[in-house]
């Protein structure tokens, strides 16, 4: 085999050729080396493009990650005005309760400040919001699963949370609790890290607005139920004037305009012009239609529970005795028959046989 290579160089006008000898071993090796460094930089070419693409992709990732941040953050807010709009429901719930009765008014008072993290109600309206008054007290308080809201971050179920979101966290980066206190974290790890924290505190109070919307819907459920009950006794309570006019005379003693002696008048005299209508005050059946000595003309109601109505002096009577009349409906006309010195109603509430001051009940005048 040869061991040179000849380059051989032919001048155009010089006489003579020029010959160039190359070893063999030595032209190998450059080419070698050529082919080296052109692989080399093909690599080099790579891995840059791939960097630049990686840092495309990180620069994507912070963003993205900022975003999170921002989108977190709104979710908290808005858990936490979930959380005061459940503190005012609830409030209005226990309202509710004292309200039908289903449970005393409750006789704590409660600060506002203790609300969780809740702007401070304004003074009130005629709505049942909770309202601030001159003390900055509360009857009723917020739910009990929503007033540590400020202080969750020493709640066991909060730290149980962060410490399973620290454990995924961590899985994630192939590391483990233990190594928290060998290895040096770096700066993106412990960003990552710190949204433990975060997304602990949005399932602490996911959670626990989850358990006030099942009792609140629990407790409301029943005070439907309890109205529903309710509803019957609520008809048949007489809270209706039963004619337009003017109380002339009211429960109490008096001098008879009659009789002229000092006696109890056992309920109200309501004057008005002869033949206006006179309507049950309450749901009821009439157990007696007609005239009795000294009432005149009478209606009488029985409304259940014990309650009964009297309608007397009535000009005519309009319900018949057994029938069963609505509040509201017309029973009689105002009139000046009996014991009466101008045309009025008297009108009588009977609460197991006693005669009562009609006024208690009334809600119209």
């Amino acid at each position: 085999m040869d061991k040179y290579f000849t380059i051989m160089l032919i001048p155009e006008k010089e006489k003579g050729v020029k010959s160039i000898r190359i070893p063999h071993l030595v032209l190998k090796t450059v080419a070698f080396i050529f082919a080296l460094t052109l692989i080399l930089l093909s690599v080099l070419a790579y891995d840059y493009w791939q960097i630049l693409s990686e840092v495309r992709q990180n620069n994507h990732l912070t963003i993205e990650n900022r975003q999170l941040r921002e989108q977190i953050q709104l979710f908290q807010m808005k858990v936490n005005s979930i959380s005061e709009d459940l503190s005012r429901i609830y409030t209005f719930e226990k309202k509710l309760r004292v309200i039908t009765g289903i449970e005393e008014q409750p006789e704590q008072m409660y600060d506002l400040d203790s609300l969780p993290e809740a702007d401070e109600p304004e003074e009130t309206n005629s709505s049942n919001v909770p309202v601030k008054n001159s003390s900055s007290k509360l009857f009723l308080n917020s739910p009990p699963e929503l007033q540590d809201f400020k202080r969750f971050k020493k709640n066991e179920q909060y730290q149980d949370l962060k410490s399973l979101y620290e454990q995924k966290i961590l899985a994630y980066f192939g590391l483990n609790a233990s190594q928290i206190f060998w290895d040096k974290w770096n700066e993106l790890t412990q960003n990552s890290l710190s949204l433990a924290s975060s997304f602990a505190e949005f399932d602490y109070k996911f959670l626990n607005i989850k358990k006030v919307i099942k009792t609140l819907e629990v407790n409301i459920n029943k005070i439907d139920q309890f109205i529903l009950d309710r509803e019957s006794f609520l008809r048949s309570t007489p809270t209706l004037l039963p004619t337009r006019g003017w109380v002339t005379s009211y429960y109490g003693p008096r001098i008879s305009p009659t009789a002229k002696v000092l006696r109890m008048h056992e309920g109200i005299d309501i004057g008005a012009v002869s033949g206006t209508p006179i309507v049950a005050s309450a749901d009821g059946r009439v157990i007696f239609s007609g005239s009795k000595p000294g009432f005149g003309n009478i209606v009488h109601i029985d409304h259940g529970y014990g309650i009964e109505s009297f309608y007397a002096h009535a000009k005519k009577v309009i319900a018949k005795i057994g029938s069963t009349v609505k509040r509201g409906e017309p029973v009689a006309a105002i009139g000046n028959t009996g014991s009466s010195t101008g045309p009025h109603l008297h009108y009588e509430i009977r609460v197991n046989g006693t005669p009562v001051d009609p006024l208690y009940y009334i809600l119209d005048i």
